[in-house]
């Protein structure tokens, strides 16, 4: 008989853990194992349609409930779950007070969604996800996966350091991720190892290239009209930089310099966008909303701009890179370990003026940008490889 593996995530909403989850189970050997998926949120799910057809699918309405808000505690009150509606108030509350302690409420709310003895489960997600599979799910093997820097993530320490004692492995994306879970968690550290997020550059290039006559035709005529087309792959929010874009867009205005900034992602806080309209940035800063295929907004730029304050190991920049992209990236703290600073692309300071200089200075110098393109086109590497590193645990 086939072995079984469960994955685990919260959501398959825009962002790079769903896209990695969604790479990393097609990039999977399904023949060979029996392999279902368990989805907490179908709240605006964009990837679901990328799911290979032979992925089992567990969904209830109930576990995606106790993790939301007021809506959703009127929504079990209303369905009968009572003591489940009166659980999520409480932890509305208690996340003001201790992540943790919100977390492991939240895991000891889920139903049990399968009864099934695996062989693997795998916690994509962390946090309450990590609680409820140490707890309630039947397996011979677990792990988790940790997607972030964890000395800038680290709110729910606490719980954790209970809970990965436990496990068979922590994964995290890179070596400046493994290294945070290492000094965080000494006692675990011969458990903590490198996956990287999955990128298929085949799949990537092929949905670069299905783009509508409308996209085309949208950005020739930004072009015709001599504008230098960016793009932006993430939630705009302070998080993901979306004050140094402001600033930096602004100083680029006032130098006179023509842009379309696409913005392919949702926007998560309200003030940043209005401050957009007050500085007089709308027809330059372009947003395009969430995309289930960003790829043809990437292609079609001539610079793809990160500004984050914080990343684990970007999938949008992996993938940047796979399209050859000339590429301006603020110095996060992982930063180093995907560029190299004049080599495969151009890392800047938090700021936004940093942004719009290193901007400026692509534009004013091709040849830096050919360089760019070039180097990037003979180091691109299809890594779905990586799965093998949890085939060991079957």
């Amino acid at each position: 008989m086939k072995k079984k593996v469960l994955f685990i995530i919260g959501t398959l909403q825009s962002g790079g853990v769903s896209k990695s989850m969604v790479n990393l189970l097609n990039a999977w050997d399904r023949e060979k194992y029996n392999t279902s998926l368990l989805l907490c949120s179908k709240e605006g799910d964009v990837f679901s349609k990328y799911l290979p057809e032979d992925v089992n699918v567990i969904y209830s309405p109930v576990v995606e409930n106790v993790m939301g808000g007021f809506s959703s505690a009127k929504w079990l009150f209303l369905h009968g779950y009572l003591l489940l509606s009166i659980g999520v108030l409480l932890r509305l509350i208690l996340s003001r007070v201790s992540k943790s302690l919100s977390g492991e409420l939240i895991a000891k709310m889920m139903p049990i969604v399968s009864n099934e003895h695996y062989d693997l489960v795998v916690d994509y997600g962390g946090q309450q996800l990590l609680y409820y599979m140490v707890n309630k799910l039947s397996a011979t093997r677990k792990v988790s996966f940790f997607h972030n820097d964890y000395s800038k993530w680290s709110y729910y320490y606490s719980a954790d350091k209970k809970y990965y004692p436990r496990l068979d492995n922590i994964f995290s994306i890179s070596k400046t991720c493994t290294d945070a879970l290492k000094k965080y968690f000494p006692n675990c550290a011969e458990k903590v190892s490198i996956m990287e997020n999955i990128s298929s550059p085949s799949m990537i290039q092929a949905q670069a290239e299905d783009y509508t006559d409308d996209l085309r035709v949208m950005l020739q005529e930004y072009k015709n009209d001599g504008n230098n087309i960016f793009c932006t792959v993430a939630h705009f929010c302070q998080r993901k930089g979306g004050d140094f874009a402001i600033e930096a867009a602004e100083i680029l205005k006032k130098q006179h310099i023509k842009f379309k900034w696409l913005f392919v992602g949702k926007v998560l806080e309200q003030d940043l966008f209005n401050s957009i309209k007050e500085k007089g940035l709308v027809e330059d800063m372009i947003f395009v909303g969430i995309q289930s295929n960003p790829y043809p907004y990437m292609k079609l730029s001539d610079i793809y701009i990160q500004p984050s304050r914080f990343e684990g190991k970007s999938i949008s920049l992996d993938e940047a890179k796979i399209l050859c992209k000339p590429i301006v990236v603020t110095n996060f703290s992982t930063v180093g370990d995907q560029f190299e600073n004049g080599k495969n692309g151009t890392i800047c300071e938090m700021s936004g003026k940093a942004v719009a200089n290193a901007v400026i200075e692509l534009i004013n110098n091709p040849s830096l940008q050919d360089s760019y393109r070039m180097y990037l086109g003979t180091h691109i590497v299809d890594n779905s490889s990586e799965v093998n590193k949890l085939y060991k645990y079957l």
